[in-house]
C-alpha cells in the first residue's frame, strides 16, 4: 500500500482527506521532495474539482502547478497558470473571490512569465504584456502592494534582453517591496536576493553581487534551493576572479544541496559550471566529463536554454581539442554538437528577437571548415 491509498473518494469525508494530503505535500516541499508533493496535490486537486468548490481548486491547483515548475515540469505548470488568469476575470457564477483566492491568481501571473521564459515559442514581449495585465489587474483589485513578483519576472526579461540598468533598478525595486509586504503573493526572500545578486555580477560589480549571495548561504531561513543557487553564483563570482580553489568550494556546496532537491535542474546546472571551472583552469578532460553530466541530467528534464549551452560548451571544448591535437578525430565530435545545438539555438533567439546565439553557432561551424582545411 502506498501513501496515496487512504485517500480514496468518499464524499462525506473529501474536505479533510484534502487538509491531510495538503499537509503532507507541505511537508514534503519543506524538505524539497517535489515530485513526492506532486503526487498529493495532484490527488487534492482531483478532490477539490469533485467538490466543484473554487477556492479549493485555485489553492490545490496552484500548488500542483509549483511542483510541477520546480521539477522543470514548465508546459503542465503553464496550463494551470493560464486557467488561474483566467478565473481573474471570469470566476465561477456567483463566487466572489476571497482575499485567499486573490493571493493564488496573482500568483498565477507571476509564475505564468516564470515558466514561459523557458518555452522558446514564449517570446519576451508576450510575456512582458502578461506582466501588464497582471499589474494592472492587482490596480483594479487594490493590491499593488501585491507586485514584487511581477516586478521581479519584469526585471528578469530586460536582463534578458541585454538591458541591464533598467533590470537592475527593477530587481532592486522589486526587492525592496518584498521586504516591505513579505506576505504578498511571490517567491522568497532568497530569489529576490539571488536575482539582484545575479544581475550585479553579469554588470561586473563582484563585491556587490556577493555581499547579496552571502545573505542567503548565511541565513537560516532561507531553503536549501535557495542556498543552493547562490553557492552556485558565489562559485562563479570566484571563477570570474579566477580564484579557483575558492570557485570549487563553492561549486561542492551547491553541488551537495542539489543532491538533497529532487529536481534535475539544479544538479545539471552546477554539473556545468563546475565544468567551466575545470575549463578555465586548461583542465579539458574533466571539463567534458562535468559537462557530459550536465547534459546527462538536463536531457532527461528538457530545458532548451540549459541544454543549448551545454551543446555549444562541448563543442567548444571539443574544437579545442581538435586544434590542438586531431583535427580529423575531434572536428566530427565538434560538427554533431553544432547540430543539436543549432535548432535551439534558432528557437531561443527568436523569443528575444536576437540572432547572437545562431551567429554564434555558424562562427564555430566555420571555424571547424578552417581548421580542416590547415
Amino acid at each position: 500500500m502506498n501513501d496515496l491509498d487512504v485517500f480514496a473518494p468518499d464524499s462525506t469525508r473529501t474536505r479533510e482527506q484534502i487538509k491531510q494530503l495538503d499537509r503532507l505535500g507541505n511537508d514534503c516541499w519543506q524538505e524539497q521532495q517535489f515530485a513526492k508533493a506532486e503526487q498529493f496535490w495532484q490527488r487534492a486537486a482531483e478532490l477539490a474539482e469533485s467538490l466543484n468548490d473554487l477556492s479549493l481548486m485555485l489553492k490545490e491547483r496552484f500548488w500542483l502547478a509549483s511542483m510541477q515548475r520546480m521539477q522543470g515540469k514548465y508546459r503542465q505548470a503553464l496550463s494551470v497558470y493560464t486557467w488561474l488568469i483566467e478565473v481573474a476575470y471570469n470566476p465561477q457564477p456567483g463566487h466572489a473571490l476571497t482575499e485567499n483566492d486573490l493571493w493564488y491568481v496573482a500568483g498565477g501571473f507571476m509564475n505564468f512569465v516564470e515558466v514561459g521564459r523557458f518555452l522558446p515559442e514564449m517570446k519576451a514581449a508576450d510575456l512582458e504584456r502578461v506582466i501588464d495585465r497582471g499589474l494592472d489587474w492587482l490596480a483594479s483589485i487594490g493590491k499593488q502592494d501585491w507586485a514584487a513578483g511581477l516586478r521581479l519576472k519584469r526585471g528578469g526579461l530586460w536582463h534578458n534582453q541585454g538591458r541591464n540598468e533598467a533590470a537592475r533598478a527593477e530587481l532592486e525595486a522589486a526587492l525592496a517591496l518584498r521586504r516591505r509586504y513579505p506576505n504578498a503573493p511571490g517567491y522568497t526572500l532568497g530569489a529576490y536576493l539571488f536575482q539582484v545578486g545575479y544581475i550585479l555580477t553579469d554588470m561586473g560589480r563582484l563585491q556587490e553581487a556577493e555581499d547579496y549571495h552571502r545573505q542567503v548561504v548565511a541565513g537560516d531561513e532561507f531553503s536549501q534551493y535557495d542556498k543552493h543557487r547562490s553557492w552556485r553564483e558565489l562559485a562563479y563570482i570566484f571563477l570570474r576572479r579566477e580564484d579557483f580553489l575558492e570557485a570549487e568550494t563553492c561549486v561542492k556546496q551547491a553541488l551537495n544541496l542539489a543532491w538533497t532537491i529532487e529536481s534535475l535542474h539544479p544538479i545539471s546546472t552546477t554539473y556545468n559550471l563546475l565544468g567551466n571551472i575545470f575549463w578555465k583552469q586548461k583542465q579539458i578532460d574533466k571539463a567534458i566529463e562535468a559537462k557530459i553530466q550536465a547534459w546527462h541530467y538536463a536531457r532527461q528534464y528538457g530545458e532548451e536554454e540549459t541544454l543549448y549551452s551545454i551543446y555549444q560548451d562541448i563543442a567548444e571544448l571539443r574544437l579545442d581539442q581538435g586544434q590542438q591535437l586531431s583535427p580529423q578525430r575531434y572536428i566530427p565530435k565538434v560538427r554533431r554538437w553544432l547540430r543539436w545545438a543549432l535548432p535551439l539555438a534558432v528557437r531561443l533567439d527568436r523569443q528575444v528577437q536576437m540572432t547572437w546565439r545562431q551567429d554564434k553557432i555558424q562562427n564555430l561551424q566555420r571555424q571547424c571548415d578552417e581548421i580542416l582545411k590547415g
